[in-house]
């Protein structure tokens, strides 16, 4: 069994400064697979053992798909996303529920507002003057726990037990993160949202995005596998919401690419290159960036540096002081050796 991840496993991936002087320090761990799962670099220790998290989430869409779930095109995007809440996501959570025969009742997701002060704002001057109330389809995993439903209704099972360790769809879930992270699964917990979460190396993690990233253009890949790519890359807006980092790079360098709580991001490209990033204080300000500036060294046909710059220019934050630029994050010397 790996090791839970440990402060001498990680090395510093990026800086922030202010003015000139260092403010912040981000560190983690690192790594770069090519498409045949071989490490091409890592910083840190990458076999240490983390929680993915929602990272996880497209292979949990596959599994439902295995499973006989009825979810294409907008409803498969949202399955495999973190969504902000808002009434597009909502209804089509509420569209897989109807699907298969099922109210939101029925989700195992805790009740939660809108992710984003925007989308709340909304929501409460659409229901006023009454009070704006949580909701489990709000919750930014209801479409992945509505595709674990659709999944469970096709297979017979009863729905009320989809999220047991040992039921139908978390079973087959575990079998698709074995096959396509080519691990084993050492310890499941429990998510934030009440779902089943395993642990796994993170080079494992990378593993698996690199088939996922394949299966766009692979004719021998898995048709859930195509099919989840193709989602993800369809709808971005689905999969996190506007503006928000994982939307961005689906939309505008056709990457795929799949954020985890607490400081996991992974990131894939057509040639099955990819980069699993894990920052040990959960931070996600850094993450992005430095998964990029991997990519974009280890997978330079996949990703021009243009492309990636206006990319990063959208959604690593700046630092500011008085309303005005004042400072950055960069990517620090340990990430900057791997690069040629």
């Amino acid at each position: 069994m790996s090791e839970p991840i440990r402060a001498s496993d990680v090395e510093q991936l990026a800086t922030a400064t202010r003015n000139g002087f260092v403010e912040n320090r981000f560190f983690g761990s690192a790594v770069v697979v090519n498409a045949d799962g071989a490490i091409l670099a890592s910083v840190g220790d990458p076999s240490a053992a983390v929680y993915p998290r929602s990272a996880l989430k497209p292979f949990q869409a596959i599994a439902s798909l295995r499973c006989g779930a009825q979810l294409a095109k907008e409803e498969l995007a949202l399955a495999c996303g973190s969504h902000s809440g808002s009434t597009q996501h909502q209804d089509i959570a509420a569209s897989v529920l109807a699907g298969a025969g099922l109210s939101a009742d029925y989700l195992g997701c805790p009740e939660a507002y809108p992710s984003s002060a925007s989308q709340v704002a909304k929501a409460a001057l659409q229901v006023a003057p009454l009070p704006l109330e949580r909701s489990r389809l709000a919750h930014n995993c209801s479409g992945k726990h509505a595709g674990f439903l659709s999944a469970t209704v096709a297979a017979g099972a009863d729905p009320t037990t989809y999220l047991h360790p040992d039921s139908p769809i978390q079973t087959e879930v575990i079998n698709v993160l074995e096959q396509y992270c080519q691990t084993s699964i050492p310890h499941v917990g429990v998510d934030g949202c009440g779902a089943p979460t395993p642990v796994m190396p993170l080079t494992s993690l990378a593993r698996g995005f690199g088939e996922l990233g394949r299966a766009i253009t692979d004719r021998s890949a898995e048709l859930p596998a195509a099919m989840v790519a193709r989602a993800m890359l369809d709808y971005p807006h689905v999969v996190q919401g506007n503006n928000r980092p994982d939307t961005v790079i689906l939309e505008s360098l056709e990457l795929l690419v799949k954020t985890g709580a607490d400081g996991i991001v992974a990131l894939a490209a057509p040639d099955g290159t990819a980069v699993a990033v894990s920052m040990i204080d959960s931070t996600d300000r850094a993450m992005h960036l430095v998964a990029l500036v991997l990519l974009a060294n280890f997978a330079p046909n996949m990703l021009s540096l243009q492309a990636m710059s206006d990319v990063v220019e959208r959604i690593v934050p700046p630092v500011y002081g008085g309303g005005q630029v004042v400072g950055g994050i960069k990517v620090a010397p340990a990430v900057l050796r791997l690069l040629s």
